[in-house]
């Protein structure tokens, strides 16, 4: 792979007739992340869940005040997706996200292994969240399944979120993760750990990992 030559990429914001397809990249993307698979093991379920949540968080935070959403693009075909939130973003209530539908996510992964992962997640983030001033939080951050191990990641981070969060004025930036290699990754990017813990469900458990950047 590190012989793979990264052609150019090329980076927009996301637009209204690219959210159901870069929706559906996300989701691919993380068919095996154990975040996911703990708490949902079918795949075919745990698939049509995650299109289900993705599709719904995308939908809930669209054009929604301090929520922004970038697409990286390799000779016009869209290969990263990633999701910026910054001082100024609300998180959707519950009452946003059921009219973006999560009645399907409900369906789609079944009421009680969601709602184990929805009160997983929302402890795997609040570290990220614990910070004031000009704090901006990167919520999902994804290469295209085929894609990856091309260098995109190093450069979407590089080339197009870290500046556009410097440039708004952006003093720290935050990030989580519950993969080993995910944690390499954003290391070997300027990341530093500051919050570890782990989760146990159904005898299983994953690790988790909140890094943060200063700017």
């Amino acid at each position: 792979m590190n012989n793979i030559k990264l052609i150019p990429l090329t980076y927009t914001m996301m637009k209204r007739e690219d959210l159901q397809h870069c929706a559906l990249l996300a989701a691919e993307a993380f068919a095996d992340y154990e975040y996911f698979s703990l708490y949902i093991s079918n795949e075919r379920r745990r698939q049509r869940f995650l299109n289900a949540l993705i599709h719904c968080e995308f939908k809930a935070n669209w054009e929604r005040n301090g929520c922004v959403f970038f697409i990286a693009k390799e000779n016009e075909k869209t290969v990263a997706v990633a999701q910026l939130c910054s001082p100024e973003f609300v998180r959707p209530s519950d009452g946003d996200y059921l009219k973006a539908g999560w009645m399907k996510v409900w369906l789609g992964g079944g009421f009680k292994k969601v709602n184990a992962w929805s009160a997983m997640e929302e402890l795997a983030s609040a570290p990220c969240h614990d910070f004031e001033g000009k704090h901006w939080y990167l919520s999902l951050f994804t290469v295209k399944k085929e894609d990856e191990g091309k260098g995109i990641g190093s450069a979407f981070l590089k080339e197009c979120l870290i500046p556009f969060v410097k440039r708004a004025n952006g003093e720290v930036l935050t990030l989580f993760t519950n993969s080993v290699a995910n944690c390499k990754f954003y290391e070997k990017n300027g990341f530093s750990l500051f919050d570890e813990k782990k989760f146990e469900y159904n005898g299983k458990s994953i690790g988790n990992w909140s890094y943060m950047m200063m700017l």
